[in-house]
This record gives C-alpha cells, structure tokens and sequence, in this order.
C-alpha cells in the first residue's frame, strides 16, 4: 500500500507483482535483465514466471506466465530473478519490432556478459512462442561474426605466408568414415586448421578438441586449433604456429585423407 501520490518507483511495482503470486514467483523479461543490471527503462507489463500449478494472469500491469520448466532463480536487488539469459529470451518473446529484439540481445551480451551460446541453448530448450523475430536476430549476428572470422583467418593465413587453403572441407578416408568437418584445409599437405570460424561465440571444449585432434592424428593429419579468443588477441603466435604446422606437414609423406 502506498502512502503517497506519487508513482510507484520500480522496485515497488515489482514487490506489488510479486506478492499477487507468492513466494514461487521468479521476475523474468525486461525487469529481470533490469535488475540484472542493464540500463532498460520499463517497458509494458511486468512479466513474471510461476511453476505450472501457479496463478496465471496478464493485464497491462502484470503478465503471470505458468512453465513447466520454471529457472533456479538468482537474487539481484533482493528478487527473485530469472538468469539472464533466459530473462533475455522471454524480453525479445514481448518485444515487437527486429530492431528492439537486437538492441536487447546486444545489451545482454555486450554489458551483461551473457554469451551467444546461452542465449541459443535458452531459445532451443524453451517454447517457439514469440520467437521468430529473436531467431532473426540471433541468425543476423551470427552472420557477421561468421564474416569477420573468416576474414580475420583469411588475414592471417596470408601474413604465414601459406599458400590459400580449401576453406570449409569434410575430411573422410577412401572408404568414405567422416573424420570432421575443418575450417581450412591444405589438400597437397594434408594438414587442417580449425577456429570454430561457424560457431565462434561456442568454441569446442577442451574434450572436444582433444579427441577430434586425435581422430585426425590417428589418420596422419597435421592439425591445428585456434580458439576465437586467440585469433582476436595474440595472431603473432597463431601465425608462428600456422608456419610451424606447415612445415611439419610438407615434411611427412601425405596420407590418404579424402577432402570434399
């Protein structure tokens, strides 16, 4: 109950919605990406997340959305709230124009350190509902990442001085058993270097890389991984270690590695 005449401050538009849905209420949306810290004004109703079971409500004030996969919330301003990738996700699911979706992602990314990667894992565990235009969104920028890292890889085969390789090949043996899918491949040599150029905002872990490595070795590849991160900040040792793969490679009879 309010003691004055003058509008509610934020916080106590939040406690007001949340006490209509009790203590299982979590703040998704906007305000949660709010109390996440990004500077997001209010904008339309307050969302909230209940389990299954819960009240259901929306009006212009409040929207009460019961799931059946309701977040492990995260206290920030003494509020329950939703991750910020999942607040993320259900702020672009209510937002209604592509410019809008991709300021919020932008946001999320940029200031709350979210990755990429969370906010696609989020999109694809969660409802369809209202995410065309974030789908839209997420493809537009993982376009020009995609882009910029193969002009940046480009740029930096070229200061190796290495001949161009095949850029995207499927690594097979003569019998047609997949090896893996490159980023550039040297066919004379047969040596390959991946930079995770398709999927830079989820980089293989550390399993990942170890046992493709392995795989490819067993069938006398030279390989090479770079990670994003070392292709933005130290090019001068992926340059040497390119150089250095090459020369290794050109020193060792080719083995039959079938690229398409």
């Amino acid at each position: 109950m309010l003691l004055s005449d003058a509008p509610p401050v934020r916080t106590q538009r939040l406690q007001a919605a949340l006490r209509m849905v009790g203590p299982e209420g979590v703040v998704t949306g906007r305000e949660a990406m709010w109390l996440h810290g990004l500077p997001l004004p209010p904008m339309g109703a307050i969302h909230l997340l209940v389990p299954d079971r819960g009240p259901q409500r929306t009006d212009g004030s409040v929207t009460v959305e019961r799931t059946h996969r309701p977040p492990d919330p995260l206290w920030r301003k003494g509020f329950a709230t939703a991750p910020l990738a999942r607040a993320t996700v259900d702020a672009c699911r209510r937002t209604p124009t592509f410019g809008e979706v991709r300021i919020l992602v932008l946001e999320a990314v940029h200031r709350g350190g979210v990755s990429l990667d969370a906010v696609h894992d989020e999109l694809a565990r969660g409802s369809t509902r209202g995410t065309t235009l974030l789908r839209q969104v997420l493809g537009d920028i993982d376009r020009g990442i995609r882009l910029a890292g193969g002009r940046i890889a480009r740029e930096l085969v070229e200061r190796a001085g290495l001949p161009p390789p095949q850029w995207g090949a499927r690594l097979s043996t003569p019998d047609d058993v997949h090896l893996g899918l490159v980023d550039a491949w040297w066919d004379d040599i047969a040596m390959a270097w991946d930079a995770d150029i398709h999927r830079p905002w989820a980089p293989r872990t550390e399993h990942t890389v170890s046992t493709r490595a392995a795989r490819l070795t067993a069938h006398g590849v030279v390989s090479v991984h770079t990670t994003p991160g070392r292709i933005r900040d130290d090019t001068a040792a992926v340059v040497d270690e390119l150089r250095g793969a090459y020369r290794l490679a050109s020193a060792r009879p080719r083995p039959e590695v079938v690229a398409s």
